[in-house]
């Protein structure tokens, strides 16, 4: 088969609303020129539009605007593929995306690692800005994304009550050593304004399946505390296990006579209250690794809780999840016939 049948066989293999690179069709020879002729000459007759030398696309039709070009984001990826370029939104861009702002930038800016000429689109232009590679490496994407928005954000004015909040419930999906290492090429003012979001260690405790089975008010809610004892494994919070956001103080209790009792040295003596180590062990699950917990059922266990309580609990954390993690609490929360 010549290069052109096989160029051609690309093209009329893309889908609708898909873009295509000359770099990802050099696979199909050794002689890169040759097909980079051939997709030049071919790619009218294939029913494809250009977006620049080496970008093709196959437009989708609507009903109501004729032929389109693809969606924004599978037009970027095509020129992370043909420039072989580390690309992410300008902060203002990542500002609106994340929900951080609601003002759409007038300039639709993505900033990158090399020299990229602007792309036109029927209803709007695509920039780019070129920065240092090293700050777009720094951190995965999503982490990235938001620094830049914070950064963005800061230099504008200084957050609302809104933005902080919003801004730290984002940080806390990642381990502090992550975001200090994303830190690592931006400037010390920048720093010192995210720390300043970073909600702080939260104190030691026993909590999960751990702290229900340590007495507490003389009832213990979970029977498999010889188990627990005879393995000496206890899930403590702020070590191997994660604390569900806004602890109290009156959340814990203080059990070190049960510790002595047993010998038993975690390097801490306050244990999770039942409500806590209920929504320690959904937060952990549900939110953090976004599994169902199928070991935990209220029925398995002993609770003196009011199932109010633990309804509160649910739709307190419902307000800091994703669709799929809310699923995962309503699920939950129905199977345990809160709902």
């Amino acid at each position: 088969m010549s290069i052109a049948e096989r160029v051609r066989s690309q093209f009329q293999r893309l889908p609708a609303g898909n873009a295509i690179t000359s770099r990802a069709l050099h696979r199909l020879s050794a002689d890169s020129l040759q097909v980079d002729k051939a997709a030049s000459r071919l790619y009218k007759s294939e029913g494809l539009e250009k977006i620049r030398n080496g970008l093709y696309y196959r437009p989708y039709n609507s009903k109501y605007f004729g032929p389109l070009p693809p969606k924004e984001d599978v037009i970027i990826r095509s020129i992370k593929q043909q420039y072989r370029a580390k690309i992410a939104p300008s902060g203002a861009l990542a500002a609106y995306e994340l929900g951080l702002t609601h003002v759409l930038p007038d300039a639709i800016t993505y900033d990158t690692d090399k020299r990229i000429a602007p792309i036109t689109l029927p209803n709007h232009t695509i920039y780019f800005r070129k920065i240092d590679g090293k700050k777009l490496s720094s951190a995965p994407g999503e982490l990235l994304n938001l620094l830049k928005a914070l950064a963005f954000l800061f230099k504008e004015n200084d957050l609302n009550i809104f933005q902080k909040k919003r801004a730290a419930r984002m940080l806390d999906h990642y381990t502090p050593e992550q975001i200090n290492k994303a830190l690592t090429y931006w400037p010390l003012w920048f720093r010192d304004k995210i720390h300043t979001l970073i909600k702080p260690p939260g104190e030691r405790y026993i909590t999960g399946l751990s702290a229900l089975n340590i007495p507490y008010q003389g009832t213990q809610a979970d029977w498999h505390q010889v188990g627990m004892l005879h393995s000496n494994k206890f899930h403590i919070a702020g070590d191997n296990y994660d604390s569900a956001p806004d602890l109290s103080s009156d959340e814990l209790f203080d059990c070190t006579d049960f510790l002595k009792k047993h010998d038993i040295d975690v390097a801490t003596t306050r244990c999770a209250k039942p409500l806590r180590a209920i929504k320690d062990i959904l937060y952990t699950h549900c939110i953090k690794k976004q599994r169902y917990p199928r070991f935990f059922k209220l029925d398995q266990f002993m609770f003196d809780v009011p199932v109010a309580a633990i309804k509160k609990a649910v739709g307190g954390l419902k307000q800091i999840a994703n669709s799929k993690q809310q699923q995962l609490l309503h699920r939950w929360a129905e199977e345990n016939e809160l709902n």
